[in-house]
C-alpha cells in the first residue's frame, strides 16, 4: 500500500520504503532469499542495494533501491508469481511471456497504488524496457 502524502510504500510486514529510508539504514535488512548485493559505502554520492527474490504474499520481487548522498531517489520494483532464476543466457525469453510480465506489474500497481502516477514527492511509472528486455515498476523520488 502506497501512503500518497509521503510516497512510503509497505510491500509486507516490515518493509517500508520512502524517503525515510537511508543507505546504512536498508543495507542492514535481511530481506529476500539472497544475500543482498551493494554498491557504494556509506558516506558516497551514489548508492544502490539490490534484494533479490523478496516473498511477500504469493509474489516474488526484486527490489533495486537507488541513493544519492543518502538519500532514497529511485525504488525499482520487478515482480514475478515464481522465484527469479538468473541464466547466462536468453535461450529461455520470449516477448510474449515479458509481456505477461508487464501485466502481473500493471494488476499489482493497480492493486497497491491505484491509477494515480504523480504526487507532490515525485512520480510512479510501470512498463516494458525493449533495450533491456523486462518489466519493471519505477518510483522515482525526485521531488523530495
Amino acid at each position: 500500500m502506497l501512503d500518497e502524502n509521503t510516497g512510503t510504500l509497505v510491500i509486507g510486514k516490515g518493509i517500508a520504503f520512502g524517503t525515510h529510508i537511508s543507505f546504512d539504514m536498508a543495507k542492514r535488512w535481511t530481506i529476500g532469499k539472497e544475500s543482498p548485493e551493494f554498491v557504494g559505502t556509506e558516506g558516497a554520492q551514489e548508492q544502490k542495494i539490490t534484494f533479490r527474490n523478496v516473498v511477500v504474499d504469493d509474489d516474488y520481487f526484486i527490489l533495486r533501491l537507488r541513493f544519492n548522498n543518502d538519500k532514497l531517489l529511485i525504488i525499482e520494483i520487478f515482480i514475478s508469481p515464481v522465484p527469479f532464476e538468473f541464466k547466462e543466457n536468453w535461450a529461455d525469453w520470449s516477448y510474449e511471456e515479458e509481456i505477461k510480465h508487464l501485466e502481473h506489474c500493471k494488476a499489482w500497481l493497480q492493486k497497491e497504488v491505484g491509477a494515480k502516477r504523480n504526487f507532490d514527492w515525485g512520480s510512479i511509472w510501470c512498463g516494458y524496457d525493449s533495450l533491456g528486455g523486462f518489466s519493471s515498476i519505477k518510483i522515482n523520488y525526485s521531488r523530495q
